[in-house]
Parts: structure tokens; sequence; C-alpha cells
């Protein structure tokens, strides 16, 4: 199976932020043709499509050659809520429907966002997309003899539920992305590509963290404690991730239809650093 290059368009959110449309027109510069958008004006809070006619995103989307492959969507919304999202992002074209993270820190909760995430899973179904989950390093708290993580993959359904699979932070688990690939077999068919720090901190985060951390809210434990900084992640090729070897073995695999750029790090212009990731997945997909 082929893999396609594309980018989650986060890497560029505080571009986006400013000028929607001058952002994607970069982004196609940069030599993209496949996206996964976000939805959300991550200053305002507000829905580009509550700024922006969804047919005028559409015919920008259209004009400069770009396919919005998935679009990252948020748990946060009222269940009714799911309706109206679903119908704009197929309104736009997208495929699927990613939820970019959930926050489980045991067992019981992790049993209830499987039963939400099946409950979205078959309304997106019923509309022609495919739902997917997103994962950062904390879903793969141990619980038991497994992790969170697992339990959240035997508790949702295959047929309404699939996982995107961002690897670098299953390294950040203390994890190896391609066993947890392994697993997942045909449920997973998207990955993020992101590439660390060469000197990043603390690689697996769970060593680092101190007794009540895992008990704080998400944005206390990835942002406000330090065991994640922005600098730990960099422009691909840059960073401690062998792409061919990744790559090698993403083909052996044969489920991965797409990767997408994610990138976090901090940059003098991020138009350049995406473009220059797309030049080190060309080499190796």
């Amino acid at each position: 199976m082929n893999i396609s290059i594309g980018v989650n368009l986060f890497s560029v959110f505080q571009a986006l932020n400013n000028d929607y449309f001058g952002t994607l027109e970069k982004v196609a510069s940069a030599g993209y043709t496949n996206v996964e958008l976000i939805t959300t004006n991550f200053m305002t809070g507000v829905r580009y499509s509550d700024t922006f006619p969804l047919q005028t995103i559409k015919n920008k989307l259209d004009e400069l050659g770009l396919k919005p492959i998935a679009a990252h969507e948020r748990l946060d919304q009222d269940a009714e809520n799911w309706n109206q999202l679903i119908q704009e992002n197929a309104e736009l074209g997208c495929k699927a429907i990613v939820l970019p993270s959930a926050w489980i820190k045991n067992r019981e909760d992790t049993l209830k966002t499987a039963e939400q995430l099946n409950a979205i899973g078959k309304k997106c179904k019923e509309s022609g997309l495919q739902f997917y989950f997103h994962n950062h390093f904390h879903e793969f708290k141990r619980w038991g003899g497994t992790t969170l993580y697992d339990v959240l993959v035997e508790n949702t359904d295959p047929a309404y539920v699939k996982f995107e699979l961002d690897l670098v932070w299953v390294m950040r688990a203390g994890l190896d992305p391609m066993a947890v690939l392994e697993k997942l077999g045909s449920r997973c068919d998207i990955v993020h590509q992101k590439d660390l720090n060469k000197e990043v901190l603390h690689l697996n985060v769970f060593d680092a963290l101190q007794p009540g951390d895992e008990d704080l809210d998400m944005m206390q434990l990835y942002r406000g404690k330090g065991y994640i900084q922005a600098g730990d992640f960099v422009d691909l090729g840059t960073g401690v991730i062998d792409f061919k070897a990744t790559y090698d073995k993403l083909k052996e695999l044969g489920t991965i239809k797409y990767a997408f750029v994610e990138n976090e790090g901090i940059s003098d212009d991020k138009f350049t650093s995406i473009a220059n990731d797309l030049k080190v997945l060309q080499k190796v997909v």
C-alpha cells in the first residue's frame, strides 16, 4: 500500500488564527495536497465555520488543490452538536473525523470514553465518514497488566472506531510505536509524524512524573509541569528519528495510508519548516 503524505494544520495554528485563507495558500505553496483540518481558532475558541461560510472554505480548498482528508474535532461538545459537526465536515469533503485526545486517568473513565467513541463513530459511519482516536502519551498509563490505551482499543467497535497513531507520543510513553501498530493492525491506517530533539530531557514522560501528577488536568500535565517543553519537538530530519528505518517498517506493515506531518516545535518560519518536513518524508515514502 502506498503511503500518502499530508500535514495536520495544527502545525501552523498560529498563522491560521490570524489569516485563515492566507495560511491555506502558504500550505499549498509548501507543496502539500493532503491536509488534516483543525476546525477551531485556538486564540478565540470560535469555529472557522462560524466565521466563514462552509462553501467559501470548500471553494478555497478546491482552488488550492488541497484535499481535506480528515478534521480534528473535540469531545467537549454537546452530543447533539456532533450531528452538526459531522454534517459540516462531510460538506467540506472530509473522509474522516479525528478526536485529538481524551483525558482518561483510570479504567472506569476509559470505559466511559469508549462508549462515547462508539456512539460518535456510529454517527460518523451513518454519514459515510470514518471516526478515529488520536493519542498523546497519557493514554498508555499502565493499568494492571495492560494499558488504558489497550482498554480503549478492546472496548471500541472496529466497525466504528479506528486509531490515528502519533508515533512520537508513543515513544514518549516508553513504548515501541511499531509494536503498537502491529497490535492495532488494520484499525490504524493514519500516523502522525514528528521528530524529537536529540537533547530531550524526558523521553519517557512516565519516568519523570511525580505522585499525583496523573490526576492533574490535561493542560497542567502537558504544559504546566515542565516535563514536556516546546523545544522537545523539532523539524523532521533534525532529531532522533531514523526516518528510513521507520518508513521501511511502515511499508512492510502495509496498513498505513497516510502520514501527516505535525510540526509542534519552535520555528522561525513554520512554512519553511513544513516544506522541509515534506521533503524528508518524500525521500523515504
